[in-house]
């Protein structure tokens, strides 16, 4: 089974996304208005990206581009995998508490 989670944005919730949602039989998990207490980017990305990148001077767009390709691509499996289990308590939080805001 296919668990989907987006946010609302207007593209996630088009009648014509929905239809192909429902096609492929994945089931949508409520999402609140907003929330980035399900951001994977938010709690498991960007903290330890700015720790490495921490202190660095790039010289242009593409220097920083190029810091944080390497960078992921450093990163083991486990490590995307370890963000992505983080979002089912998160989720589970979040919909309790009925979207309020959960972490500081």
């Amino acid at each position: 089974e296919i668990l989907l989670l987006h946010d609302n944005a207007r593209p996630h919730t088009s009648l014509r996304t929905r239809e192909e949602i429902t096609k492929l039989g994945w089931t949508v998990l409520p999402h609140p208005p907003y929330s980035p207490d399900l951001a994977p980017s938010d709690f498991h990305l960007f903290g330890p990206l700015k720790d490495a990148i921490r202190g660095t001077r790039f010289e242009d767009d593409e220097s920083v581009i190029q810091a944080v390709r390497t960078w992921l691509r450093g990163q083991d499996k486990s490590w995307y995998r370890q963000g992505m289990h983080a979002l089912v308590p998160r989720w589970r939080k979040t919909v309790q508490v009925d979207g309020d805001y959960v972490e500081k």
